[in-house]
């Protein structure tokens, strides 16, 4: 589907159902030009005889229809957050739009990856997996991370020798059907393959658990890194880790992307990189909104236990940060900012998920007009 200002052309029958019902909200004329069928649009019927979207909802309307004409899920998934969190109206006015895509797209897309941001609770949503219908559709080890890509910082010599996946269908023909990345995220995003999720933890609390964590390795052998490099390695995961993980692989040419310093514009693509992704948690924080999410992502009903990794808690006795709070909170301010966007974007989507679940809803194509709907 080519987008060019306010037209689309696009093969009527290859439409999708999602895109049939937003279209049911315009009127649709369709000419025939040299062998190419065109569409232009405008807001259907009479203001008098249908429930108006507040003007801006009409600007959306040209974004949706491209959105899910080019099968975009992450666009669409962008834009419903945005409309959530500021255009309730609007977001009121389309909600059946997004809930039969976001329904339809669970259905269809059942593989799934996750971004494993450390020390955020990786190993209990790996250990829920692994009980869900994934079962043995899961990496064989401990954890949930594929060995060859996915392996976490801190046991990888060189980030250089990590290598890229050729394209998407080789990396979901190559991984199980439920893998974690506890690496840098991969681009581009390989959405019309797999479902994307993340978990958060606020980021102060994350790097000092982080640090606390391979500060106990670091006397074992529990890693394959130089005393040296591990010590590098460590810093990094006390500064921006969430930050460097979303971006590193769009701005770090270079062989090792470890040396990746996020900055400003970083910290904006990684806002919209997680506004992307089909789900986003932050484990424990809202126990009706983690089973909501559970169930949408496949993995049951289940309340999320407590993390796993919680057993390195009983060093904090004994050990403590080598900085203050202080210190910690400026090295991850941009992390900070990233947080802060990410609880916005899932106090929006708890509402949307627990809305949908409550419901037990399916896809009501049936609404759509009767001459629309046989196609």
């Amino acid at each position: 589907v080519n987008n060019l200002t306010s037209r689309l052309v696009t093969p009527i029958g290859n439409m999708k159902r999602p895109l049939l019902k937003l279209l049911a909200l315009a009127i649709v004329v369709v000419e025939i030009h040299d062998g190419v069928v065109s569409a232009e649009y405008t807001i259907r019927g009479n203001p008098n005889e249908r429930d108006d979207p507040p003007p801006p909802c009409d600007d959306y309307l040209h974004n949706l229809l491209a959105s899910l004409a080019n099968e975009d899920p992450g666009e669409v998934n962008r834009i419903r957050r945005i409309l959530a969190m500021e255009n309730r109206p609007c977001y009121k006015h389309y909600f059946d739009v997004f809930a039969d895509h976001f329904l339809h797209r669970v259905k269809s897309v059942k593989k799934h990856v996750n971004l494993h941001i450390p020390k955020a609770g990786g190993m209990s949503l790996c250990s829920i997996a692994r009980h869900s219908e994934y079962g043995s559709d899961t990496p064989a080890d401990t954890n949930c991370w594929e060995r060859e890509h996915f392996y976490p910082m801190w046991c990888i010599y060189y980030l250089g020798t990590r290598p890229k996946w050729e394209s998407c269908e080789a990396l979901d023909e190559n991984t199980p059907g439920f893998v974690m990345n506890e690496n840098y995220l991969d681009y581009p995003l390989c959405m019309q393959q797999r479902l994307y999720s993340a978990l958060v933890r606020e980021p102060v609390e994350r790097a000092i658990s982080h640090e606390l964590h391979l500060d106990a390795l670091k006397d074992t052998d529990h890693h394959d890194l130089p005393q040296r490099l591990f010590e590098s390695r460590l810093a990094m995961g006390r500064m921006n880790y969430m930050t460097w993980a979303l971006t590193a692989d769009l701005f770090a040419d270079n062989l090792d992307k470890a040396s990746l310093v996020p900055g400003r514009m970083h910290a904006e693509v990684a806002m919209d990189t997680l506004s992307r992704f089909d789900f986003i948690m932050e484990l424990s924080e809202d126990e009706e909104c983690d089973a909501a999410v559970l169930h949408f992502m496949g993995l049951g009903d289940d309340v999320v236990e407590p993390r796993m990794n919680a057993d390195f808690g009983k060093f904090e006795a004994k050990w403590h940060p080598p900085q203050p709070r202080s210190v910690y909170e400026e090295w991850n301010n941009l992390d900070k900012e990233v947080y802060d966007y990410a609880k916005r974007l899932i106090k929006v989507d708890c509402e949307f998920f627990k809305r949908l679940k409550n419901a037990n809803s399916k896809p009501r194509y049936h609404h759509l007009p009767k001459n629309l709907a046989g196609i």
